[in-house]
């Protein structure tokens, strides 16, 4: 315990430096503590950073929704792709996807971070990232922790939410005669990692520039969750793991066949005019990351969805739900004929 407290003080001693210059002082855990909390929002209510915990009241009428994601170098991100303060942003983005997916809104966060002694020097600004989407999105970060590892760097996130409890999103609610919409585009994101991972393809800087925008700072639809399930949307989930995958998993949990259009997907234009439509289609059935929600919910009540969610982003039916399935069932269809959905979304082991 003596040397595990020893090597978290020297990490945060090392913490405190800028990026780049050698490490000749050494400072405290608090000195750390201050500096981070001085790039964050303190918390209009309860108590934050500073604290040995935190604390915070919940609104009345609501229940407490919590996700967690942990991003490993190597497996989930590279340094030489991304900068430290875009990593902090998503950071926070696949959480508050989560968040939005249940249809609640985001009060507060807790961050982790493990990092390498020669990483030391970016926290500072991972953490301008992950105070910038905070900000962004209404979120208190109010704790965490801050240790030294051998590693691969590792970024964890808790976030917590609230929603009305009879409006919660859940995976299990698609009924036959449903119809399956998606927020957004498709495939914008695994475009921009196609294009970091150097894939052929046609040079357009504009597009590759909003592209790789898509990948390293996506904007989870935080006003569409909680505005769809407010109008009576069934089921939702982000498709963090792209479509194909995503649906699998309401089909599968609700057990009931689900066939999607692919004609009617709305695929990233950018990563169609610069990949072709055939890869764009299989960026956006299953590359993932694009953090845009897949709902069901009746036909009747998609125009006043789309209009409840027109300022954020648009709204577009993209299958059906076909009938109960015991165990689920995902097919799909192009130009009336079966479509092969090909290999699954992003699997973590």
């Amino acid at each position: 315990m003596i040397e595990a407290r020893k090597q978290r003080d020297d990490a945060l001693a090392l913490a405190v430096q800028p990026q780049g210059t050698p490490v000749t002082e050494g400072t405290d855990e608090f000195a750390l503590i201050n500096r981070l909390a001085a790039l964050l929002d303190p918390p209009t209510h309860g108590i934050g950073i500073g604290d040995d915990a935190a604390t915070w009241s919940p609104t009345p009428g609501t229940v407490t929704v919590a996700t967690t994601d942990m991003l490993v170098e190597g497996i989930h991100f590279r340094l030489d792709w991304t900068t430290p303060e875009d990593l902090g942003w998503k950071a926070m983005a696949v959480n508050l996807s989560d968040i939005a997916a249940m249809g609640a809104r985001p009060r507060h966060a807790l961050v982790s971070i493990a990092l390498k002694p020669d990483q030391a020097g970016i926290v500072i600004e991972i953490y301008k990232g992950i105070a910038a989407h905070a900000r962004a999105s209404g979120t208190f970060v109010v704790g965490g922790d801050t240790v030294r590892t051998d590693g691969p760097l590792t970024i964890n996130v808790t976030l917590l939410g609230e929603a009305d409890p009879a409006l919660i999103l859940r995976r299990d609610g698609a009924r036959p005669g449903d119809v399956l919409a998606i927020t957004g585009t498709a495939g914008g994101s695994a475009a921009g990692l196609a294009l970091l991972s150097g894939e052929p393809t046609d040079s357009d800087p504009d597009r590759s520039r909003r592209l790789l925008a898509m990948h390293h700072r996506p904007s989870p639809r935080l006003h569409a969750g909680p505005a769809l399930a407010s109008l009576g949307a069934r089921c939702g989930i982000d498709i963090s793991d792209g479509i194909a995958s995503e649906t699998g998993h309401l089909a599968r949990s609700s057990n009931v066949a689900i066939v999607i259009d692919v004609d009617a997907v709305p695929f990233h234009p950018d990563a169609v005019a610069m990949f072709v439509l055939e890869r764009a289609r299989t960026l956006g059935l299953n590359g993932g990351e694009d953090y845009e929600l897949l709902v069901t919910l009746p036909l009747s009540l998609v125009d006043r969805a789309r209009d409840a969610i027109a300022s954020e982003t648009t709204l577009t039916v993209i299958g059906r739900v076909v009938q109960d399935q015991h165990g689920g069932l995902v097919t799909a269809t192009s130009g009336g004929l079966p479509f092969t959905l090909g290999a699954g979304g992003y699997v973590a082991f």
